[in-house]
């Protein structure tokens, strides 16, 4: 069964040129050019991936990351924002509110269809029925849910594999670029300051006090290392 990806652009020509792109590698596409009526088209298509613009007519799509973030059926969905807004500030917010990935136009077909290809198949990785615990924490890999002390977290893709990352190494410190290849791999379009955001984002899940973090700790002048607190 092809996987399908949600497109929400208003630029009709975009639109088409991303439709026939997909098409073209064997995906299902959708698309829908307002986000009116945006939340509908998503639990209709149940989309694997959806590519979102940030600048629609009716509204912008950082709120509707956050609103999809929310509906726990999308939680992990992987969201790639399209956007002209290429500002750090832009990409970080991008990044932090649930994204993850931010590509900016203008930008090469063949570059974003890799970046959808590298998410697909890091949601279709997980074998059948495997788990991951360390302490209070579980995950189960295929249906990419993460338990901590037997409650559901909301967690994004990107932030379900460091997690998973973090875990099957535990007390091991790593550098960002470390962590930049197991988590994104080689094809990764990320940066080392990335990596501190989903960590930031990552903290806000499972840390009581996210400021003062217990099990996810920043190692000074190195890395990061996760372990339980003593």
């Amino acid at each position: 069964m092809p996987q399908k990806i949600l497109v929400i652009e208003d630029d009709q020509d975009l639109c088409a040129l991303l439709e026939y792109n997909l098409a073209q590698r064997g995906y299902e596409v959708a698309t829908i050019q307002r986000l009116n009526g945006a939340m509908d088209k998503v639990r209709e298509v149940s989309p694997d991936l959806i590519l979102l613009d940030v600048m629609l007519p009716d509204g912008d799509g950082f709120s509707f990351c956050r609103e999809l973030r929310a509906e726990p059926p999308f939680a992990d969905v992987p969201i790639l924002f399209l956007t002209a807004r290429s500002e750090e500030a832009d990409k970080v917010e991008g990044l932090e509110i649930g994204a993850d990935d931010y590509i900016t136009k203008p930008f090469s077909p063949r570059e974003l269809m890799a970046r959808v290809k590298a998410h697909l198949r890091r949601q279709r990785s997980a074998p059948e029925e495997e788990s991951n615990s360390y302490g209070p924490f579980l995950l189960h890999i295929a249906a990419r849910r993460a338990l901590l002390n037997g409650k559901p977290l909301s967690l994004t893709a990107t932030e379900f594999r460091l997690l998973e990352f973090f875990m099957s190494n535990a007390g091991k410190v790593f550098r960002r670029e470390q962590i930049l290849g197991a988590v994104w791999g080689n094809d990764r379009h990320v940066t080392p300051r990335n990596v501190d955001v989903h960590i930031r984002r990552l903290r806000e899940q499972i840390e009581e006090a996210p400021d003062k973090p217990q099990w996810l700790q920043t190692v000074r002048g190195f890395g990061y290392r996760f372990e339980a607190p003593s």
